[in-house]
């Protein structure tokens, strides 16, 4: 029975890992009124949906080689080098390694000038809002970004992104402006959608935002998701 226990810990991590992925067509969307960015949200969906999809393939043929593995009776250390390699995919994937590659800094700051201005004003007005922040994170997501943190805590298919009074709280911890969100993808695609959604509308009202591109010879380097994944609901047959 001895034998047995090192594959079937890797194929529980696979399973588990591939299950968190399915939330991810879960995560929270903000809605918003204009049309544009309301067929934006669809497209996310969509493509969410999609991805759902091709996870619940990669469950259905890791079960296969399961049943494969134990028609045998036995297995070698080729069986134990795949079954690895496939724990390492779902571990990226799920966001439980550290990321490096090509794609965008982007800062979001409170417009602190515009608030000394006008000072009789709603200070409301002047300040980054959760929503802002889910909203580019929306919009890179259509890029098909594939890591992205903010202020170091990594987006993962569990993370939340709220407000708690005057407070942002991300992965439950707390963050504070200014807010450094760092994106993995094609540079160039990032940039397309960042220029034409939520960061060009903070720009245009005085907001001071920035973004910086990186290749692949100057990589930005993402975080590993440091919390748990924790399911109230879900069951693995």
């Amino acid at each position: 029975m001895k034998k047995w226990v090192l594959p079937i810990t890797i194929v529980c991590m696979i399973s588990g890992l591939l299950l968190s992925l399915q939330l991810r067509a879960q995560s929270t969307i903000v809605s918003n009124p204009i049309s544009e960015r309301n067929q934006a949200l669809i497209e996310i969906i969509n493509k969410l949906e999609n991805e759902t999809d091709v996870i619940q393939s990669q469950i259905s043929k890791i079960r296969e080689e399961i049943e494969t593995i134990e028609e045998r009776k036995s297995y070698g250390q080729e069986d134990i080098i795949q079954l690895q390699n496939k724990v390492q995919k779902a571990r990226k994937e799920a966001g439980l390694i550290p990321l490096k590659g090509p794609g965008l800094v982007i800062i979001l700051d409170d417009n602190k000038a515009g608030l000394q201005a006008a000072q009789n004003d709603d200070p409301n007005r002047y300040i980054i809002h959760y929503e802002n922040i889910l909203n580019v994170i929306s919009e890179l997501k259509l890029a098909k970004v594939e890591a992205i943190s903010i202020n170091g805590q990594r987006i993962v298919t569990s993370s939340e992104i709220r407000c708690v009074g005057n407070v942002i709280l991300v992965n439950t911890t707390r963050l504070a402006p200014p807010f450094e969100i760092k994106a993995i993808g094609n540079p160039s695609f990032l940039e397309d959608i960042l220029l034409s959604g939520e960061f060009e509308l903070l720009k245009n009202l005085g907001f001071p935002v920035s973004y910086t591109k990186h290749t692949s010879e100057d990589p930005i380097e993402i975080p590993a998701y440091a919390g748990s994944f924790q399911f109230k609901y879900i069951k693995s047959d």
